[in-house]
């Protein structure tokens, strides 16, 4: 084999295992408490503890879905045409 050849070969080789070491090793486990996590699981809340938790928030949502509709389905007036 040709020195070109080699030199061919080893970059071949080194792609993967650089992308392996930049994924993997450069980075660590660490999750979110190192400042790889996104902003919106950081901000989300704990697990509810227990079915009526559940049931409660599910209520909240269902009374917010409610006035949402409503709001979208009632006209209103804007710029002189109904929208």
């Amino acid at each position: 084999m040709t020195a070109s050849t080699v030199f061919f070969l080893l970059l071949i080789v080194a792609c993967p295992l650089m992308m392996m070491f930049m994924m993997r090793g450069g980075h660590g486990h660490g999750g979110p408490a190192h400042g790889h996590g996104d902003s919106a699981s950081e901000q989300k809340s704990p697990e509810p503890t227990s079915a009526a938790e559940l049931r409660r928030r599910r209520d909240e949502l269902d009374r917010l879905i409610d006035e949402r509709k409503a709001e979208e389905e009632s006209p209103t007036r804007f710029g002189g045409g109904w929208r």
